[in-house]
């Protein structure tokens, strides 16, 4: 995720510490870690530390600088977040809108910087004007109220989820059985239905049986489930049958 690295979160007049800690915890979640704190009101703290978790290692290394020119010199893209009615909304862009041209930028090695205002009052016109593009997240216009770190992470989800949407470092490594598993299985069926009273023709059973399996693609653990309950069962009635 190499081309993340050239994405900077800039945070500006922070006004509390726990807010740091928690954007630099919804950055990481989303492989962004390079943090940038413009002139806050308050320094980074043990708190800060115990809301980012694991991602402390976010904070302990953020940038911290006077000004945002400062922040932002090395930047092609610089995107201010706002909330509020501006006199240009024309320029806005939801993050969805954004994320392609972002990626664009970020995949030719260039620097990104997405800016956020201070908690209160947001970004301010001027720092607004030192930006080239604009992105505000819809939300529902009778009350729409983010806190900072619930802003980043959407932002930042935005980005990683088109950046990088595989899921496979959370998919189980699961096995499906192959065909002798599940003639097997319907062999075992078979068998139980033999055993009961089940009246409806039993090669129409065991197509509709084959075809539940075929569409279940079950994997291994689910068919030996399958034959625990079938082998309790036929032990049973098999019991029963005997002590008649």
């Amino acid at each position: 995720m190499k081309e993340l690295d050239n994405i900077q979160v800039v945070l500006c007049n922070t006004s509390h510490p726990g807010n740091i800690g928690s954007a630099a915890r919804a950055m990481k979640t989303m492989g962004i870690t390079r943090l940038v704190l413009v002139n806050p009101i308050c320094q980074p703290d043990d708190h800060s530390l115990a809301l980012a978790s694991n991602a402390a290692d976010v904070v302990l290394k953020a940038k911290i600088v006077d000004t945002l020119d400062e922040a932002i010199a090395a930047s092609n893209l610089a995107i201010g977040m706002t909330g509020r009615k501006r006199e240009f909304t024309a320029k806005l862009k939801t993050p969805k809108e954004l994320t392609a041209e972002l990626l664009s930028v970020v995949c030719a090695n260039q620097e990104v910087s997405i800016i956020f205002g201070n908690e209160q009052n947001g970004l301010t016109i001027e720092q607004l004007e030192k930006c080239n593009r604009m992105v505000t997240i819809p939300g529902n216009p009778a009350y729409f109220s983010l806190n900072l770190a619930q802003a980043v992470q959407i932002m930042c989800y935005e980005i990683y989820s088109s950046y990088n949407p595989d899921l496979t470092h959370l998919k189980n490594d699961k096995q499906q059985i192959n065909q002798q598993d599940m003639q097997h299985l319907l062999d075992n069926f078979r068998q139980l239905i033999k055993t009961t009273p089940y009246s409806k023709k039993e090669d129409l059973t065991m197509r509709r049986l084959q075809h539940i399996i075929h569409k279940a693609e079950l994997e291994r653990d689910e068919a030996d489930l399958l034959h625990g309950i079938i082998k309790s069962s036929l032990k049973q009635i098999n019991k029963a049958s005997s002590d008649e």
